[in-house]
């Protein structure tokens, strides 16, 4: 089984494969959104919810200007917390 801190580190390196993250974004603040996401996919959110939170953190917090890259990080987060483990 796997355990959480592996797969909010595997969920941060989707991240930081899909977005060009400012430099201001530390290692912290990228734990802080890939945990966000872990416990929104192990609480069984919708699609829809999930891509709307990973574009408020892209567009708010990151301040990045928009592209649909959060919708790639959320699909392949999924299939890594929802794969045989």
């Amino acid at each position: 089984m796997v355990d959480n801190a592996d797969l909010i580190g595997g969920i941060s390196a989707i991240m930081r494969n899909y977005w060009d993250l400012p430099a201001d974004c530390n290692e912290g603040e990228l734990f802080a959104y890939a945990e966000g996401l872990l416990y929104r996919i192990q609480a069984s959110d919708n699609r829809d919810a999930l891509y709307s939170y990973l574009a408020d953190v892209q567009a708010k917090n990151l301040e990045m200007q928009g592209s649909g890259a959060y919708r790639e990080i959320v699909d392949r987060s999924v299939a890594l917390v929802k794969g045989p483990h």
